[in-house]
């Protein structure tokens, strides 16, 4: 007798739940949509098959992962078929990103393997300029990140001038073309490149294969090589990349990059106005006194004190203008003496000296670890001597070759037979055991023999 349709997809529904049930699986997420309901639907795909999924919004909620196109994916659930389109379903429990084990391994290769050359190493890295006058950022052209830069300069050091050169932050092969950047500022002329004082690399957050590029041996060997100092600002505060132990400083995010790098120039004004102000009561002063002296000189006069003021009056007219004009000149000169101090002023960075402090404490931890080891091994090994003595005197090792130890009914030890007589007892502690007994006349005497 035929079925319905709806009978037979019940069945189907059955057979799939009972004999494949719970799987795990892996795969490339295709399309994807979140529903308005919170549910979040998506095909999975490998080079021959693709399958429905259904992420329901309670587990979508707490899902780590950001579903996407493109995204490789480890999935944990059970298959089933879905009775309104009859169409075979898997029910999605858990998500995780594939490959994070085998990128956080070949990160942390990579990592040991240019720590032990040498390239993170705080000696090697170059000391920015305390008063840049160009920088030259290494970013991608859209997005967020160098519209932050660009206002973060602006308001912070308005007289620098800032170049970008536009480039692939994300994707294969991005990296090479991050290195090549590197590479061509440090030869400006021949690619006709504008000369920078440091050079900012700079991305947004991301996840670790978001970020990957800037895990390549290739870029971390470009920024050991330049001669120009280079800051690493790639993603968050929490992502660190091999670029950013490679790099002569390594800021938190690109706009704490520009606040790194650059003097204030609201603090710059205020130190200005304040020597503009310290030279006008310093002249000002000047004034009153030779006035002040030029009182008391005609007040001493006996004869014509008018005469006599007269030409000192006239010559501090003078003064007093040629003063005016130095005191402008003066200024004028100071803050361009300021400008030009600006590039051989060097910078004390802390966080710099933040991060050579930490360094140097790591190293004395496994100093002092080390060193407490190697206490602890010479105290066993001296300690297994003193028991080997301890047994080796043992009167135990006597008995055991024979011999005997004697006591009298008191407890004391008997070393001569002269301190027992007849009919006294006696024990004789042996190598297993003890015995009892009382010493004849006859056993007395040929102890004294």
């Amino acid at each position: 007798m035929p079925q319905s349709v709806t009978e037979l997809v019940s069945r189907l529904k059955q057979a799939v739940e009972i004999h494949v049930g719970e799987q795990s699986l892996i795969g490339e997420i295709g399309s994807c949509k979140a529903a308005s309901s919170g549910h979040a639907y998506f095909t999975v795909k490998d080079a021959k098959s693709q399958l429905q999924c259904v992420l329901y919004r309670f587990q979508a909620a707490n899902c780590p992962v950001r579903l996407r196109e493109g995204l490789q994916v480890e999935l944990r659930g059970r298959a089933t078929v879905w009775e309104g389109r009859g169409s075979l379903q898997f029910i999605v429990s858990h998500v995780k990103e594939a490959g994070q084990g085998s990128l956080q391994q070949q990160f942390e290769a990579l990592k040991a393997k240019l720590a032990s050359e040498g390239l993170f190493e705080s000696s090697r890295k170059k000391a920015l300029p305390a008063w840049p006058r160009s920088v030259g950022l290494i970013t991608s052209a859209s997005g967020a990140v160098i519209e932050d830069m660009r206002h973060r300069l602006e308001s912070r050091a308005p007289w620098m001038r800032a170049y970008l050169y536009p480039a692939q932050v994300q994707g294969k092969g991005a990296e090479q073309g991050l290195a090549a950047a590197i590479e061509q500022w440090n030869d400006p002329e021949r690619y006709n490149l504008p000369p920078v004082d440091y050079i900012i690399l700079a991305r947004g957050g991301g996840s670790l294969e978001d970020l990957w590029c800037f895990n390549e041996e290739i870029l971390a060997r470009a920024i050991a090589s330049s001669r120009i100092p280079i800051i690493s600002a790639v993603g968050h505060e929490t992502d660190f990349t091999i670029a950013d132990f490679v790099a002569d400083m390594r800021a938190p995010t690109p706009s704490a990059a520009i606040e790194l790098s650059t003097p204030d120039a609201a603090q710059l004004r205020g130190w200005i106005d304040h020597c503009e102000q310290d030279i006008k009561r310093k002249m000002q002063r000047a004034i009153e006194t030779a006035r002040l002296r030029l009182r008391l000189f005609e007040q001493s006069r006996l004869r014509s004190p008018q005469e006599a003021i007269a030409p000192f009056a006239q010559r501090l007219d003078n003064l007093e203008e040629d003063i005016s004009g130095i005191m402008s000149n003066r200024l004028l000169l100071e803050r361009n003496r300021v400008e030009l101090m600006a590039a051989r002023i060097s910078p004390y960075s802390t966080l710099q000296r933040i991060s050579a402090s930490k360094q140097q404490l790591e190293q004395r931890e496994q100093w002092f670890i080390s060193q407490v080891k190697h206490r602890l091994v010479q105290e066993s090994s001296h300690l297994d001597s003193l028991r080997a003595e301890i047994r080796a005197a043992s009167p135990q090792n006597a008995l055991d070759r024979g011999y005997a130890l004697v006591q009298n009914a008191q407890g004391k030890l008997l070393r001569d037979s002269s301190e027992i007589k007849a009919g006294d007892q006696v024990n004789i502690s042996l190598g297993r055991g003890s015995l009892n007994a009382s010493v004849s006349g006859e056993g007395k005497r040929a102890l004294k023999q």
